[in-house]
């Protein structure tokens, strides 16, 4: 009898657990339900991650061929005596071109940001765009707010 009481209990409190995190989307642990964009609040998921910047695309010339090496990085993001990190705060193409970059988005929101690609031979100039950005949003205190930060950013040098 005794054992059967502990099982059921044990069933209890962990149906509780699982329970809080399904029927309540909001600041569980000092993490937030996370929504995409399109998303119904059912279909997001939950994350006790910091909120991230993230930033990727591709680099061509003119001809569509991917140019691998080319430095892509967010000047306007960084701490003024922030180092350079990579992956977070700059990248360098890969073989097929692709870059990402993706960072702590810290306090600030923005609608835009400025995404520089240059090459260090010199035989392309360096290029900058001003991208928008999109966020999915996160449950805080059932009110929406921005989170995380999309934004695609494709060069053709």
């Amino acid at each position: 009898m005794r054992k059967n009481i502990y099982i059921l209990f044990l069933i209890a409190l962990c149906s509780g657990f699982a329970g809080c995190k399904a029927n309540s989307p909001t600041d569980v642990d000092g993490g937030v339900w996370i929504v995409n964009p399109g998303e119904t609040e059912s279909a997001g998921h939950y994350t006790s991650a910091s909120p991230r910047l993230i930033v990727n695309g591709t680099v061509t010339n003119t001809a569509s061929q991917p140019l691998s090496g080319i430095y892509v990085s967010l000047p306007g993001v960084r701490e003024p005596n922030e180092p350079d990190i990579l992956t977070y705060n700059y990248s360098i193409t890969d073989s097929l071109g692709r870059y990402t970059i993706i960072r702590y988005r810290g306090r600030e929101v923005p609608t835009e940001i400025t995404v520089v690609a240059t090459d260090s031979t010199g035989l392309y100039p360096q290029q900058y765009i001003f991208a928008p950005v999109t966020y999915d949003t996160a449950l805080v205190q059932n009110q929406k707010i921005p989170y995380n930060g999309y934004a695609t950013v494709n060069f053709e040098l």
